[in-house]
């Protein structure tokens, strides 16, 4: 939360009023003519339909933590910690309308729902549609940001979302008293966060699940889409360069001696050390058997294994190895700070959980449902 955001009229900056997408009257976007199918038209948009007194929305940040409460008249918004970069998805469905560097607020994009209601999103790094767009809810349509005096962060004094709700009557309310009976609706299936910090595991993260993503985890992240040196055939058969690959892994896990595709007894340590977080809850003794083996396979989903996580380890284990040592095209630094190569590493990697869309950097709810099913 910043100091400005404790101020009811300064909390959005000069520009906080009800505004409009250029070529729609507020009057139409508000009210609109129903049309059949439950939705209204505008100006060729389908909007959402006007026949429901709250909109159906949802929240879908329950997978971070508030870090500042619904607090009026100190705080008349909720605010999410997260890392720059992070996809916001719409809490509902609606229209859209980007404000550049909203007063105190920084950049904001605000979503007209139907019967007058409208969320707003602060402090984004980046807005990912155009003013007019309809989306449905999950689309994303931003990109979190807050760092501190960064563009678009307003009077944001760390990476952070701030959200909150207007209803018709133009007063700021609590989304949580909107969105399904209050409780935070129906989500994705699972946080966007958290897969991200179960795929930095095998990246190195062994920082807290808390499905709030910060440097460590990117950097993790980064990591993984980077891969770990395997250059040769996806055959399922190991060999030197695999367990090159699988050194280079062990590195993550405190492994500090040389790549020769020699698995030793420290060697083994390191690849236990990070199957920890894959499920292994055995010693850290270098011995690896069956739990150590299975805890393998279930890092080799990453790479688009799906057997099951037997501990024994065949063909298509190992191919999943192979893959994820390849990586997924990421050639950027190793910095924690998600931008566009690393987010198209990830939609490569989600390719593999069935992930059609496009490699464009601007993952969507599609690219994370993909994610999820690998972790």
């Amino acid at each position: 939360m910043t100091e400005n955001e404790a101020r009811p009229h300064r909390c959005g900056g000069d520009h906080d009023v009800p505004r409009t997408p250029a070529g729609v009257s507020r009057r139409t976007l508000l009210r609109g003519a129903v049309v059949g199918g439950g939705a209204l038209t505008v100006g060729g948009l389908v909007l959402p339909t006007s026949a429901y007194a709250v909109p159906a929305l949802y929240n879908p940040f329950q997978a971070y933590a508030v870090t500042g409460p619904w607090d009026p008249p100190n705080h008349n918004g909720i605010d999410y910690g997260m890392a720059v970069g992070t996809a916001l998805p719409a809490c509902g469905a609606g229209t859209i309308e980007n404000i550049y560097d909203n007063g105190t607020g920084g950049h904001t994009v605000t979503i007209y729902h139907a019967e007058g209601y409208r969320s707003q999103y602060m402090h984004l790094s980046q807005f990912r549609l155009s003013n007019g767009a309809s989306v449905a809810a999950g689309t994303v349509v931003g990109y979190s940001g807050g760092a501190v005096g960064a563009p678009g962060a307003g009077n944001s004094t760390g990476p952070h979302l701030h959200w909150h709700i207007y209803n018709p009557s133009g007063s700021r309310i609590n989304p949580l008293s909107v969105v399904g009976g209050g409780g935070g609706g129906t989500p994705p299936a699972q946080g966007e966060g958290l897969t991200l910090q179960k795929i930095a595991g095998a990246g190195g993260y062994a920082g807290p699940l808390d499905g709030v993503p910060g440097t460590n985890t990117w950097i993790g992240v980064q990591y993984v889409v980077t891969g770990y040196g395997y250059t040769g055939p996806l055959d399922g058969v190991p060999g030197t360069n695999t367990y090159k690959g699988l050194q280079r892994l062990a590195q993550r896990g405190g492994y500090g001696g040389i790549v020769d595709g020699v698995m030793g007894t420290n060697s083994w340590k390191g690849v236990q050390t990070v199957c920890k977080r894959f499920g292994y809850g055995g010693l850290v003794d270098g011995l690896p058997g069956t739990n150590t083996y299975a805890a393998m396979q279930r890092i080799a989903k990453l790479g688009g294994y799906t057997g099951p996580a037997d501990g024994a380890l065949g063909v298509n284990s190992w191919r999943g190895l192979q893959t994820l040592f390849t990586g997924f095209g990421y050639t950027g630094p190793i910095d924690g700070v998600a931008g566009k190569n690393t987010n198209m590493g990830l939609q490569r990697m989600a390719k593999l959980g069935g992930y059609g869309g496009p490699v464009d950097g601007l993952p969507g709810d599609f690219t994370w449902a993909a994610l999820a099913k690998l972790v």
